[in-house]
């Protein structure tokens, strides 16, 4: 959640909960640097599109607001404990794989009794709006939230 609040620039619970399984994946590319060809891995947000309202967008007709955005995290290789994606990862592994799928789920409540070894810490049901507000507004405490906010999307692949 400090991740997804961070990069993707989530700041309400409402938009925490528009995540899900299918619009947050896993992605790596091929990317050419000065330094020559590099594998990017990223997590990317494809956020649900806003249709906009106004009396010239008939048929045919799509304005810019209308697509939807796409949002990433990158790797973070000079800091593997601070990855974004290796977090991910390792979300996914402990999230029941029957729920990897869903469209309208991404926050899962834990599980009441597990160990660090148990395979799976996350229960099939979905983390309640006061508990993500609850996370939210402790997130929203860190200053280093907004000085990710504060910059243009920057290059940086390492």
């Amino acid at each position: 959640m400090f991740f997804n609040t961070k990069f993707f620039g989530l700041q309400t619970a409402e938009e925490h909960m528009q995540l899900s399984f299918t619009n947050v994946v896993r992605q790596s590319r091929k990317c050419t640097t000065p330094r020559g060809t590099t594998k990017v891995v990223s997590i990317r947000y494809y956020a649900p599109v806003r249709q906009r309202k106004g009396r010239d967008t008939g048929p045919g007709k799509r304005k810019r607001e209308d697509e939807a955005p796409i949002l990433e995290q990158r790797e973070n290789r000079m800091n593997p404990l601070r990855c974004p994606v290796k977090f991910y990862e390792f979300y996914l592994s402990k999230c029941p794989e029957s729920l990897r799928t869903r469209n309208d789920v991404f926050y899962l409540q834990p599980e009441r009794s597990c160990i660090a070894e148990s395979p799976l810490w996350y229960s099939v049901i979905p983390m309640d709006r006061s508990m993500l507000e609850s996370m939210l507004n402790r997130i929203l405490a860190v200053r280093e939230i907004y000085e990710e906010l504060g910059r243009p999307g920057e290059e940086d692949l390492d």
